[in-house]
């Protein structure tokens, strides 16, 4: 059987530590080679979401494309430990992962962001120079409603025990004294808390200056783009702000606790990637 890559692993320095990069190379490398530069979504989501990364990178390299994913400090295998990660150090690690895959030749450079990390993404943007282009797999666009989601998983446990049922008002008290706290395995201090709770793509109306192309995937023809995210995208089109958007069929990959996948959306991202548009 042909093959179209090879993987490359590597420890790259990071502002804070080492961080784990891994390299999906192409065949043949030339200056038209386009670089995805993975940005992951937050806590569990971030494994729930690698095996589809692992999918487009393959598909990317039967292109002749490549894709590069960068563990931002304190998680998967790079350096630190969850608790001592914060918003700004992410963001700082989103722009070496990027500056990494310069070193590594490429001349175009784009960012594939999955759900919170499309925050990460804008905060970083205005960071990286000549950025080719961003591509958002469900995008986040609202940090606290984020983290709001995160937090009942704890309520929702500590109801499951029938313990003292903990409220989400309570968690951010806690935080705000400037103790972790604990969710589904997550040690989650108050910089990281209060770095995704700012987080909004409001913050980013002005400064973003290269295409997006947003990609919702909906369960079923009968749903429709959350009414949020039509805002959000029109706000940024009235900015200048090039924003293309797809709607694929699929299921909620990132919420799945078992292996689940969105194949559709590889496609998506794929005629994009080859095509340049994606506007419905």
């Amino acid at each position: 059987m042909k093959t179209h890559s090879r993987l490359d692993p590597a420890f790259i320095e990071g502002s804070k530590g080492s961080l784990f990069a891994l390299h999906h190379v192409p065949e043949k490398v030339s200056d038209s080679t386009e670089c995805i530069v993975a940005i992951p979504s937050f806590a569990e989501e971030m494994n729930r979401c690698r095996y589809m990364q692992t999918m487009l990178a393959q598909a990317l390299n039967k292109q002749g494309h490549a894709l590069v994913s960068v563990d931002p400090y304190g998680t998967g295998d790079s350096s630190g430990d969850f608790s001592e990660a914060s918003w700004e150090q992410w963001i700082q690690d989103t722009i070496d992962a990027t500056h990494y895959a310069k070193q590594l030749g490429y001349k175009k450079i784009s960012l594939l962001a999955v759900r919170l990390g499309a925050l990460l993404a804008m905060a970083a943007a205005p960071e990286i120079e000549n950025l080719h282009r961003m591509i958002f797999w469900q995008p986040v666009t609202n940090g606290k409603a984020s983290l709001n989601q995160f937090l009942r998983i704890k309520i929702a446990a500590s109801m499951g025990r029938d313990e003292k049922a903990e409220t989400t008002a309570h968690l951010e008290e806690l935080l705000k004294e400037g103790k972790n706290i604990e969710v589904a395995g997550y040690d989650v201090s108050p910089e990281l808390f209060s770095g995704i709770q700012a987080a909004h793509y409001n913050n980013h109306l002005d400064s973003l200056s290269c295409p997006v192309s947003w990609f919702t995937v909906l369960a079923s023809a009968e749903r429709k783009t959350p009414r949020g995210d039509l805002q959000a995208m029109d706000k940024w089109r009235e900015q200048g702000v090039q924003i293309d958007h797809k709607t694929v069929i699929g299921p909620a990959f990132w919420q799945a606790h078992e292996r689940t996948l969105a194949p559709e959306l590889i496609t998506a991202t794929m005629n994009y990637i080859n095509g340049g548009t994606t506007r419905e």
